[in-house]
């Protein structure tokens, strides 16, 4: 009796019938799991309109509000809800400050309508915008560390000379992909004109969030502290700059958290915690 020595192994894969609906296709789409929500933006508080605006958001706003004295809160600007904006009219200025996104951050699909609703109700006549960059993805035509990385700007009309000589323009290829970019483009299209200035950040923050999360004031304890204060009273002297402004002559952290990052320069020759450069 002839015997079949493959007979009890598993038959080839080409071998085996299947239906093409059991295969899988990588081209047949598939579910978003980034489910937009209808966004509900509500604008409350005694905030003038059609004024003189800055707005600080993130890790910039966090810190530079820790020695900006603004005083007492005066409104807030509500996302389904939760409280992302916190506004401040302090004596010192004429101009309205929001303080954006440091207990909770937005999702990519809020951010259009916040940015949106914010400028088309409050109407600002000059806006100033406070956000950061990071240094590690950050392209260059030369190796760039945080040490040596500079303030950066971008802004839809020509800018002080003051401001041009203490930053750098924010280049391409490179993109903002924050809340920032939403007030730019809105104010670029509005009669509003408006600055974006740039901190250099030795972190890549983490992707926007997909859901919206509740406020969450243990944020404002983070100790993180990339800036010393000469750069931020330099920041600080020229956002006040871009809206016309005078800024306090020194910003003085008055939080007990944060000690800024103190480390030795490299040469900007070395290649070590540095950016992205082509």
């Amino acid at each position: 009796m002839d015997v079949d020595p493959l007979q009890d192994t598993v038959p080839s894969r080409y071998a085996i019938e299947s239906d093409e609906e059991d295969e899988f296709n990588p081209l047949q789409p598939r579910p978003s799991q980034d489910v937009s929500e209808p966004v509900n933006i509500k604008i409350v508080g005694s905030i003038p309109t059609a004024g003189k605006f800055i707005i600080a958001s993130g890790d910039a706003g966090r810190i530079w509000a820790r020695g900006a004295n603004l005083g007492e809160q005066t409104g807030a600007v509500y996302v389904n809800e939760i409280s992302v904006g916190l506004c401040f009219n302090p004596k010192w200025t004429s101009a309205t400050i929001i303080i954006s996104e440091v207990t909770t951050r937005l999702p990519i699909w809020a951010m259009n309508e916040y940015g949106k609703q914010i400028l088309e109700t409050l109407k600002p006549s000059k806006i100033s915008l406070l956000d950061i960059y990071p240094v590690p993805s950050y392209i260059t035509s030369e190796p760039l560390t945080f040490q040596n990385a500079p303030i950066r700007y971008l802004s839809t009309t020509n800018v002080d000379p003051v401001i041009a000589e203490h930053a750098e323009k924010f280049s391409p290829p490179n993109l903002i992909s924050s809340t920032s970019a939403v007030f730019m483009a809105n104010s670029s299209i509005s009669e509003a004109q408006g600055l974006l200035l740039i901190l250099p950040y030795p972190r890549i923050p983490p992707p926007a969030p997909r859901k919206l999360s509740p406020s969450n004031i243990e944020q404002l304890s983070d100790d993180f502290m990339p800036w010393n204060e000469d750069t931020m009273t330099t920041a600080q002297t020229l956002l006040f700059k871009a809206i016309d402004e005078k800024a306090p002559d020194t910003w003085i952290n008055q939080s007990t958290k944060g000690t800024p990052i103190h480390t030795s320069k490299r040469q900007k020759g070395d290649i070590g915690e540095g950016g992205m450069y082509i």
